[in-house]
């Protein structure tokens, strides 16, 4: 029951502020399925695909989706997060917590930091290319070691870069997860045998029930997301961020 209280939070931070709640299903997969952290990571991962999908879908239907921003990112998100899932299975559990810990904290103060920057021109096409291969090798290779969808990283770089606007930058997120998140997923699946229900390292049981509490959630999500400011979205994010991290730090020194 509590798995699924957490997907029900995990698709409204992924409609709403635009990360793909790996930094909450993570560390709760650890703690309340006991779920060593490489199989948390891998199994977060495939959720944040399938709920990724899932919004993308709605969110194109409204014409929320910048597409032409999505493939850029996506090409470079997806490569490095395969890359990096192929990489993490063989590092010791502490340095992928304190990789991800070292994420959050950095992520958190540049989120506090954020000041809107105005969209770049259509004619701007190089600069945009390079912005979003960027921000792209960035998120995948936080996704493929840490297990979170990279959708914090790309949400707050793309607003800050100025490559997608406030309404349009959670959709445009939720996009590129799906092919970062798809990438990581497939190189941990493909770490060990399929006996249902584990996939490799995945556990597709607790994918279902964290996925249907996430598009639960995503109904009322959608809306809000159309309506907060990005002080207001920022704000949010930036303490959701700092108050994992603060634990994390915890469950690492008493360890």
């Amino acid at each position: 029951m509590l798995i699924f209280v957490v997907g029900l939070t995990v698709g409204l931070l992924s409609t709403v502020i635009g990360m793909g709640g790996g930094i909450l299903m993570v560390p709760a997969l650890t703690a309340l399925a006991g779920l060593p952290q490489i199989e948390a990571m891998a199994t977060s991962l495939g959720t944040i695909a399938l709920i990724s999908a899932w919004n993308t879908w709605r969110y194109h239907r409204l014409g929320l989706v910048r597409w032409k921003v999505v493939v850029w990112i996506a090409i470079s998100s997806g490569l490095c997060a395969a890359a990096a899932g192929s990489i993490a299975p063989y590092l010791p559990e502490k340095v992928l917590i304190g990789l991800l810990i070292l994420v959050l904290l950095t992520l958190a103060w540049k989120t506090f930091q954020m000041r809107p920057a105005n969209v770049k021109e259509a004619t701007d096409k190089t600069t945009n290319k390079i912005t979003s291969l960027s921000i792209g090798s960035l998120g995948g290779l936080i996704a493929g070691f840490t297990g979170i969808g990279g959708g914090g990283i790309t949400t707050s770089l793309m607003l800050v870069s100025g490559i997608t606007e406030n309404r349009t930058t959670v959709p445009t997120s939720n996009a590129i997860m799906i092919f970062t998140t798809t990438a990581g997923a497939l190189a941990f699946a493909l770490n060990g045998s399929w006996t249902w229900p584990r996939l490799g390292l995945i556990h597709a049981d607790f994918i279902l029930l964290l996925a249907t509490g996430a598009i639960i959630s995503s109904f009322i999500g959608i809306h809000l997301n159309q309506l907060i400011q990005l002080k207001t979205r920022k704000t949010i994010l930036g303490f959701i961020l700092l108050s994992i991290a603060l634990r994390l730090i915890y469950q690492l020194a008493t360890r």
